[in-house]
């Protein structure tokens, strides 16, 4: 159900002194309770979780492809 509550009000965009004061650009957001990430700080794709989980998926690929290989080869 539609709920005005949740929409934005005028009060909460930037006002004129924000706009002349950073133009395009907004200043960055330091508050820990924030959503997405503070400025370009973003966390690499290949981390060690991600490294461990593409070698796992690797063996387990070989291991079921190997023995189809093998078998053609002979």
């Amino acid at each position: 159900m539609y709920n005005d509550d949740d929409w934005i009000d005028e009060s909460e965009y930037p006002d004129e002194r924000d706009m002349d004061d950073f133009g395009d650009d907004s200043p960055a957001d330091y508050d820990p309770l924030t959503l997405g990430y503070i400025g370009d700080e973003r966390p690499t794709f290949w981390t060690p979780r991600n490294l461990l989980i593409l070698l796992v998926v690797l063996v387990l690929v070989g291991a079921l492809v190997l023995p189809l290989l093998l078998n053609v080869i002979r």
